[in-house]
């Protein structure tokens, strides 16, 4: 398997889209015997199950769903008839076969970039034809590997008019899920990428985002990370996020690493451990089920059913 990141990463990363060219489509790993296996070997419990509304203006939040008792073959099937969005986080540590292709993602990434890559958690993702994700951001920065299928990405820039500070702290601090309000007029900074199998980008941390699936599965690698400006900068949202709300302060957003980042940062340790509670947000309930034999492939979730 190779990897080959553009000669410009290492000047690049973290400040503007990047793509890679990659053979990890070609691995047995992702036919659909393994797919169908790797969804058996995968704790259910922890499994991603979504389904999302149809791209449009303002802020739609995700639904949730649940499939306690599918085997992974009849998963799939459901997916592959269906509108599901399957998120397999950090299978390179729940699932000890799939360590070995997250080594090369990110060691390679490392090598390629210069910089340390740590907290590396990469996700399988396994989703519909035809299926979107909402405007979005994630914290670790992300490198989205396409294996089967295609999809659209659109990336855009990481600034207050699209993805605004106060919201951004709410993410880092729990208190909301990573869902953002979408305007059109949106569209006319937006990155757009279309991405086929064997091709890879990488955006700059926190930049919003969201995905539009071809009419075929589409199977991915969400490989997220940190790297020490990444987690500097995270630890300072936190810091601002707090400073904000408990004292009124105004701060501004941390884009580069400067000396008032890193006191930030550091900050942020101490203001974690003054806590009398854990700060979170409450996980979205489950509202439907997977069923292969129901229309869309789902039904709704029994309100007296307790499988969330």
């Amino acid at each position: 398997m190779a990897i080959d990141w553009q000669n410009e990463i290492k000047t690049s990363f973290g400040k503007t889209l990047i793509s890679a060219s990659h053979t990890l489509d070609r691995s047995p790993s992702f036919c659909d015997a393994s797919l169908a296996a790797l969804l058996d070997a995968y704790p259910r419990d922890q499994l991603g199950i979504w389904t999302f509304a149809a791209h449009g203006e303002g802020e739609e939040a995700p639904i949730r769903g649940v499939a306690p008792d599918l085997s992974g073959e009849d998963l799939l099937k459901a997916v592959r008839e269906g509108r599901i969005w399957l998120n397999l986080r950090a299978t390179n540590q729940l699932v000890e076969d799939y360590a070995p292709i997250a080594d090369q993602i990110f060691n390679g990434l490392q090598a390629a970039t210069g910089r340390k890559i740590f907290k590396r958690d990469m996700g399988v993702l396994i989703s519909s034809p035809g299926i979107n994700v909402h405007y979005h951001l994630d914290i670790p920065v992300v490198a989205l590997f396409q294996i089967r299928g295609e999809k659209t990405v659109w990336v855009y820039p990481a600034t207050d008019r699209y993805a605004p500070n106060e919201k951004l702290e709410a993410i880092v601090l729990r208190q909301q899920e990573e869902g953002l309000a979408f305007r059109s007029e949106f569209e006319t900074e937006a990155k757009k990428v279309l991405l086929k199998p064997g091709m890879a980008i990488t955006w700059p941390q926190t930049a919003p985002h969201r995905v539009q699936n071809g009419d075929m599965l589409n199977v991915s690698l969400s490989c997220e990370f940190m790297t020490v400006p990444a987690l500097l900068r995270a630890n300072a949202l936190y810091t601002n996020g707090r400073l904000r709300r408990d004292f009124g302060a105004h701060p501004g957003r941390p884009d580069t690493v400067s000396p008032s980042v890193i006191g930030k940062a550091a900050l942020a340790r101490l203001l974690k451990q003054s806590e009398r509670k854990p700060v979170g947000r409450t996980p979205t309930p489950a509202s439907f089920i997977v069923d292969p034999e129901a229309p869309g492939c789902t039904r709704p979730l029994a309100v007296e059913a307790n499988l969330s």
